[in-house]
């Protein structure tokens, strides 16, 4: 069981909670403290605290969370469960609308899910099912005919160097980090601080095709194909890609090891490259993901007998089954692949002290 910590938040003044123009100083140097909130990890909390039934701590986190992320409708979601499951109908019917007034709109699973069933017959909650009923659903405006076509482009890659980088001395290893669906590599990043004394150089490309959840600006590394390009083949430009950032990296620095690094989507486009080209690979690490057979046919599996992967998933991930997850060691290891596989109670989201485990397992490989 995993143990929650309460964060106190305290600033050397109040800390402006809501938006109110006239209440705000601007020549105040306090009134822009929420910017150095660190709220990231309070979904997790959250996500953690509602698996344990402590609906009103999980209440207290998602509120929290929102207070700078307000568009997130899974959250709004989330939260209007929650007092659903405390019995306070008021409350769940006022976030649920809050939930779709911000987008959410998959109104199949409302009616499906069993957290609204203690409060589903109450008056407050019967309204807004009834307003709900009456929205209209269907496809967009036809804007015109869609068609994709292949060209070439540059995309942005970050990286991180080790301390006293010296790229004339030496070969460093590379790991290259693949983001998840909406994520950035600016995000994606941010993981160098979680490693310890980390020796090797950490590469985080942009994935290619830009898309926009809940108001969020964030990029794809699929998309749906359209009669010009079947599906199949946008999914080899992004593997392409990918090896193609390797070899422009190799260009550039001296490079020995070179390791693969994905999560959720990423960690889908992982499993395609490096099985897509083994020989430009020491090891892959795949983080709340799965392999889809479908995704990734054999026909496009190069001889990966004896390549190393670890593989790491939450068995409270609410996006990838943890199962699926566990089903990618079986098909990996029928490739004659050598797989370690790694476990955490914990929601869709990468979990430092198995990310470290990660680091000394690609560490040993080197």
């Amino acid at each position: 069981m995993i143990n929650l910590i309460i964060l106190v938040l305290t600033a050397s003044a109040p800390i402006h909670d809501y938006a109110l123009p006239g209440e705000i100083d601007p020549m105040d140097p306090h009134s822009g403290d929420f910017l150095d909130l660190n709220l990231n990890n309070y979904v997790q909390y959250g996500l953690e605290a509602y698996s344990e039934e402590n609906y009103r701590l999980a209440a207290r986190y998602f509120l929290a969370f929102l207070t700078r992320n307000i568009l997130d409708t899974n959250i709004i979601y989330n939260l209007a469960c929650c007092y659903a499951l405390m019995e306070e109908p008021e409350l769940a019917a006022l976030y649920l609308r809050r939930a779709v007034n911000a987008g959410f709109s998959d109104f199949g699973y409302i009616l499906e899910d069993h957290d609204f069933d203690i409060v589903r017959n109450t008056p407050p909650f019967m309204e807004l099912m009834d307003q709900i009923s009456r929205i209209p659903v269907g496809p967009p405006e036809f804007t015109g005919e869609n068609i994709l076509f292949d060209a070439k482009a540059s995309f942005q890659c970050l990286l991180r160097f080790p301390e006293e980088f010296d790229n004339s001395e030496q070969a460093y290893p590379l790991l290259i980090g693949l983001h998840g669906f909406g994520d950035s590599p600016e995000s994606f990043i941010r993981l160098w601080g979680y490693f310890e004394s980390p020796d090797f150089i950490y590469a985080c490309p942009c994935a290619p095709y830009p898309v926009t959840i809940n108001g969020i600006f964030g990029y794809s590394w699929f998309r749906t194909g359209a009669d010009s390009i079947e599906t199949f083949e946008l999914d080899m430009i992004s593997a392409e890609y990918v090896a193609t950032v390797v070899e422009n990296l190799k260009e550039i620095y001296n490079i020995s090891d070179v390791f693969l690094f994905g999560f959720s989507q990423g960690c889908g486009l992982t499993w395609l490259t490096g099985l897509r080209y083994p020989d430009e690979f020491s090891g892959l690490i795949g983080f709340g993901g799965r392999f889809d057979t479908d995704f990734i046919p054999e026909s496009v599996i190069g001889n990966v007998s004896g390549m190393n992967a670890f593989v790491a998933n939450g068995t409270m991930d609410e996006s990838v089954d943890f199962t699926e997850g566990a089903h990618t060691v079986d098909i990996l290891e029928g490739f004659g692949m050598e797989v370690e596989f790694k476990s955490w109670n914990g929601p869709h989201r990468i979990n430092r002290s198995i990310l470290l485990e990660a680091q000394e397992w690609m560490e040993s490989l080197i």
